[in-house]
């Protein structure tokens, strides 16, 4: 028998911020919140789930699945085999690689943590981003922008 969905009151300003990650992670509001705590709740008693640091991830481009690995450790991402096989330093180093050898006509620049997913979660990587050391994880959402757009500026006498 399915239970009823619950409610949980939060202000307003932390709603936003967990759809704003939702919506950067292309799932739902609720599956966001599940992704998290996955991630983050863990019983005291409990031993961390990953003691390895490496992270099974996959992109899709040009209808191509490519597989790699992610070192949480150090950030970088490494390509075994097909396109873009290789070692690279950052996420975004290694989406460069894959699109141009798929797609060598495209400009290659793309953000590694919205272009590589978790193979575990299907989550993007950007959710494993606070968790490595070499990264930095902005503090807050950025500000949405103003309502009336035209400035008014006194003028020169």
């Amino acid at each position: 028998m399915a239970s009823a969905p619950h409610h949980i009151h939060v202000e307003p300003e932390i709603h936003q911020q967990v759809e704003l990650l939702a919506r950067a992670l292309g799932i739902t509001t609720g599956e966001t919140i599940a992704h998290l705590l996955h991630l983050y709740a863990q019983p005291a008693t409990e031993t961390p789930a990953r003691t390895n640091a490496l992270t099974p991830v996959y992109a899709i481009y040009q209808r191509k699945r490519v597989e790699g690995h992610f070192d949480r450790s150090t950030g970088a991402l490494s390509i075994p085999a097909g396109p873009g096989a290789g070692q690279y330093k950052t996420p975004s180093g290694a989406a460069r690689a894959v699109i141009t050898a798929l797609h060598p006509q495209v400009s290659p620049v793309r953000t590694g943590w919205a272009f590589w997913r978790s193979a575990e979660t299907g989550a993007y990587l950007a959710v494993l981003r606070g968790s490595t050391a070499p990264t930095r994880t902005p503090t807050s959402p950025p500000a949405p922008p103003p309502a009336n757009t035209t400035a008014t500026t006194p003028r020169a006498r």
